[in-house]
């Protein structure tokens, strides 16, 4: 057995294997045979990081694109095609990976959102990356973002 990898024997694989390939767009899953590991399913973007990895230049997130996403996280507005309009495809997946964590957002679902929009990204040292470089501040976006799902302020009377 693989230490913190999923593991699932050939059997399961082949009895669930929509399920098992879920677990492996979230990362590797170990297969085991007769109590050996006999393969590895892992997610597309983790062999192209051990491929190739280079650092993408760090790309602008505008107060305009900023908008645009607490607006489409606000009316639950989570179709990958929408996210695509507003800007860098790995910036918006890590705002989803990130979103993940959050209280009100499904953790399932934000991540697949995250991976269908950059491949990779809900693998934490690939998170972990983004979070280095990304010009998205948590600080800033997240409480912008909770004020927003709260609703206009109304005045006092």
């Amino acid at each position: 057995m693989i230490a913190g990898m999923e593991t699932v024997n050939a059997t399961q694989l082949k009895n669930r294997l929509g399920e098992v390939l879920k677990q492996a767009a979230l990362g590797p899953v170990a297969i085991m045979r007769h109590g050996r590991v006999v393969a590895c399913l892992v997610p597309p973007a983790a062999v192209k990081a051990r491929v190739k990895h280079r650092p993408a230049a760090r790309p602008r997130w505008s107060r305009r694109a900023e908008e645009r996403v607490v607006e489409l996280c606000a009316r639950g507005d989570f179709r990958p095609s929408r996210w695509l309009r507003v800007g860098d495809p790995r910036m918006l997946a890590g705002v989803a990976a990130m979103l993940a964590s959050q209280k009100g957002f499904e953790r399932t679902r934000m991540l697949a959102l995250a991976e269908r929009l950059h491949p990779g990204m809900s693998a934490p040292a690939e998170f972990g990356r983004w979070l280095a470089h990304s010009p998205v501040q948590a600080a800033r976006f997240l409480p912008m973002l909770k004020a927003r799902l709260r609703g206009p302020e109304r005045p006092s009377p």
